[in-house]
């Protein structure tokens, strides 16, 4: 693989990640939206819901990062 090719790779992987994650948010805020619930619903003492905030993030950064640090330790 060239690495232009690569270039292209990761751009569309962040694009593809960017699109999800924005899909994501759309379909979630029409769900709630639908609901019509007044009350808020509180997810701040959510021990999952606080892992996968944290853990998800770090997940994206390392597999972006991963190929780049390859291609450093080989040359």
């Amino acid at each position: 693989m060239t690495e232009l090719d690569f270039r292209w790779a990761l751009m569309a992987l962040c694009l593809l990640i960017l699109g999800v994650s924005f899909a994501a948010l759309l379909w979630l805020s029409w769900r709630h939206h639908r609901r019509g619930q007044l009350a808020q619903d509180n997810f701040h003492s959510s021990l999952t819901i606080e892992m996968v905030w944290t853990i998800t993030p770090c997940l994206i950064v390392l597999l972006l990062v991963w190929p780049i640090a390859r291609i450093f330790w080989a040359s």
